[in-house]
């Protein structure tokens, strides 16, 4: 489903389509609130599906290098571009119906298109640390943008089919056990995913919405989106094309409920996240996606998807 020039492969790929300490302890874990509402430094917490990453609290954040980039922060090195980050991670979410080891199919056509010289390193199944199935690899490019060698490690899980992608890329050669350890820091927090109560009129907005996607009328459904929005740097013109190529509105949705699992108003805007569970003609059962959008705004009185702009 799935405005810089920064010299990383992962800017190309998402435009096509030391450490925390104890004191974060798990006990504590429910409590956290999603780093878009409440940053932690050192300490990446997402809304849904809800899992943590810890990262050298000292590295800055950096801007999203797409819509369905979720979070990125590194190194900003004086010799590189202000805008360039390494080492960094990068956080992904996204919906796509293939198993972990076909990764292949959704990004390598992306690094044919970002880079030359293209060596896949590693290539193996993994497991977090709970015993959540994944997948890894290292894959080592020459950047068509900046002419810099870069070694980016995947660590891919999936919940339900929602992948979680954590990209660590640096120029120094094979990418190091520090940096493993970032993307093995993954964590999905249990007991998250109750619904919370959201006021009358954003209940209402979510029905029309939902009501607009079951009649597969894109241009309605765009209806909703804030002439302002932003998701990771692309507007609502970047999220029609997205929609109309959607195969499940394609074959047509038949059920589409919203459950809201993270609420927290903002005056004139609010933070939403959760999912929809969805289901198409011709699936076996629903599935749940992630909301995605994150933020409404209120405008001449009535809620809009704002998009991950803070």
């Amino acid at each position: 489903m799935k405005k810089l020039i920064i010299p990383s492969l992962l800017t190309v790929m998402l435009l096509v389509a030391a450490f925390i300490g104890p004191g974060h302890a798990q006990s504590t874990a429910n409590d956290l609130k999603p780093t878009f509402i409440s940053p932690t430094p050192g300490l990446y917490v997402n809304g849904w599906p809800s899992f943590t990453v810890s990262y050298p609290k000292e590295w800055g954040e950096a801007p999203l290098l797409g819509p369905f980039s979720v979070f990125h922060v590194g190194v900003a090195r004086p010799e590189l571009p202000s805008s360039t980050y390494l080492p960094a991670l990068t956080i992904v979410v996204f919906y796509v119906p293939l198993p972990l080891e076909d990764w292949a199919k959704w990004d390598m056509p992306m690094y044919l298109q970002a880079g030359t010289d293209i060596k896949v390193l590693s290539d193996k199944p993994s497991r977090l640390k709970d015993g959540t199935a994944a997948w890894e690899r290292e894959i080592e490019y020459v950047s068509k943008i900046s002419g810099r060698k870069v070694n980016d490690f995947g660590l891919m899980t999936k919940k339900g089919l929602v992948w979680v992608a954590i990209h660590l890329d640096d120029d120094k050669g094979r990418i190091g056990e520090d940096l493993k350890k970032i993307a093995y820091s993954l964590t999905f927090l249990q007991g998250r995913e109750e619904p919370v109560k959201v006021p009358l009129d954003v209940r209402a907005f979510l029905e029309m919405y939902r009501v607009d996607v079951l009649s597969g009328d894109v241009r309605t459904m765009m209806a909703h989106f804030s002439d302002r929005f932003l998701w990771g740097g692309m507007g609502k013109a970047f999220v029609e094309p997205g929609l109309r190529n959607d195969p499940a509105n394609q074959q047509g949705i038949i059920s589409f409920e919203p459950t809201v699992t993270v609420f927290e108003p903002r005056g004139d805007k609010a933070y939403v996240d959760g999912f929809w569970l969805r289901k198409a003609k011709g699936d076996a059962d629903a599935v749940k996606i992630p909301m995605f959008f994150q933020q409404i705004s209120k405008e001449n009185g009535q809620w809009k998807w704002f998009g991950n702009q803070k």
